[in-house]
């Protein structure tokens, strides 16, 4: 009997343990439950004056600047060859010569023809006039009805007079066309030297003395383009360049292109030169993109300040140009800049002494990667909330200020700013 009396306290005091853990669990069940006190904080920054700027981006190499092509106005062998390669020219500069030779013989060949055309016409003016004679005598004997001129004899001399005149016509135009060779061959005497359209320096020398050259296609010396380099395939005898040779060729998406204007400054570095900072600005924009794959590109062209002697064509560059800067202006984070439901904008403003900030409607300007310009709505010295931490936050996800998606359980900047 006192073994069961053992075993039933034992099994009262089991049933005990179980009530009281029981009670514990739904103690702490029940404290966790219960909404956690909650403490909000806030980073802030300051409102200050200073300079904003907005920049578009780009990448690209390091190629010839605008170059100009030169080209002798007529064409023949070169007899001389006045300067060599890197030899700097100013306007006006000889830079060789062709064989007047050949011209001189062109120039004789152009007179002989235009002696026989001369004569050409001196011959058919006789023989017009012998057309017009017989005709008015065949005419007369019409009129008296002699027996020896007929209708058909009137006729014939009527065309004889037709083919005289014309001959005499052709004989004229030929005469014009010899005697303008003859000028131009004269005149082609005087452009045996063929100078430099430009000052700058010889980039390239593409023929040698004894070489034919011809004029290009189109009239005038002196064709320019921008050259992907120095080897561009061109069949000019020369090619001059700036005195500062080197340019920086960027790729630009078509959405920042409206931005980029002519005479922008840019800030510019080399991918193989990392320490090498140069600066230059936008000298040509191209006037149509390329498009790869869906993505539309345009070529813009910056000019180089200073040409480091390190620097090599085909180098990988790439450029920040500034399309807009605001001097002396009021900026904040762009993390303090939030957007209003009614399209416009606002900033939280930490008073002093204040435990939580209020909502203050701004007019805002430029905004770059990090800053915005704030045109009013607060001053200068104004603190503005950047950041805000609520320490009752779990880990679910939830819609802050500005319609910004933030992570409870992290510290996150409270979105919808302007410029992000």
């Amino acid at each position: 009997m006192s073994v069961f009396k053992t075993l039933r306290r034992r099994r009262g005091w089991i049933g005990l343990g179980i009530v009281v853990a029981l009670a514990a669990t739904a103690y702490l069940v029940y404290r966790d439950a219960q909404p956690a006190e909650s403490q909000v904080t806030y980073q802030t920054d300051t409102a200050t004056v200073g300079t904003i700027s907005v920049t578009v981006s780009g990448t690209g190499n390091v190629e010839l600047a605008d170059t100009t092509e030169v080209y002798p106005d007529v064409s023949g062998a070169l007899a001389s060859i006045a300067v060599d390669e890197g030899s700097r020219v100013a306007t006006g500069t000889v830079l060789f010569t062709l064989d007047s030779s050949d011209a001189e013989a062109t120039t004789a060949q152009a007179y002989s023809s235009y002696l026989q055309a001369q004569q050409g016409v001196a011959q058919a003016k006789p023989q017009l006039s012998r057309a017009e004679n017989n005709l008015a005598n065949v005419q007369t004997g019409a009129k008296e009805t002699t027996p020896s001129a007929s209708a058909d004899d009137v006729e014939l001399a009527e065309l004889e007079v037709d083919a005289a005149e014309a001959a005499l016509a052709s004989a004229r135009s030929q005469q014009a066309s010899a005697a303008a060779a003859y000028e131009d061959a004269r005149e082609a005497e005087g452009k045996l030297s063929v100078t430099s359209p430009c000052s700058g320096i010889v980039w390239d020398v593409a023929v040698d003395v004894g070489d034919t050259v011809s004029a290009p296609s189109n009239e005038g010396s002196g064709a320019s383009g921008l050259d992907g380099g120095a080897d561009s395939g061109t069949s000019a005898p020369m090619t001059i360049a700036p005195e500062q040779p080197y340019a920086v060729r960027l790729t630009v998406n078509e959405v920042d292109l409206p931005s980029v204007a002519i005479g922008q400054r840019a800030d510019i570095e080399f991918d193989a030169l990392p320490e090498l900072a140069a600066t230059g600005k936008v000298y040509d924009i191209a006037e149509e993109g390329s498009n790869a794959s869906g993505v539309v590109t345009f070529d813009v062209w910056l000019a180089l300040d200073v040409v480091d002697p390190a620097l090599r064509l085909g180098m990988s560059a790439g450029a920040t140009i500034v399309t807009e800067v605001a001097r002396d202006t009021l900026i904040v984070p762009n993390a303090a800049v939030r957007a209003a439901d009614d399209g416009g904008s606002y900033v939280l403003v930490m008073d002093d002494g204040a435990a939580e900030p209020r909502e203050m409607p701004v007019e805002t300007g430029l905004s770059s990667s990090t800053q915005t310009q704030i045109l009013s709505g607060i001053e200068e010295g104004t603190v503005v909330v950047t950041q805000t931490i609520d320490s009752s936050d779990t880990g679910f996800q939830e819609f802050g200020p500005g319609g910004g998606m933030m992570m409870r359980g992290a510290t996150t900047s409270v979105g919808g700013g302007e410029g992000d």
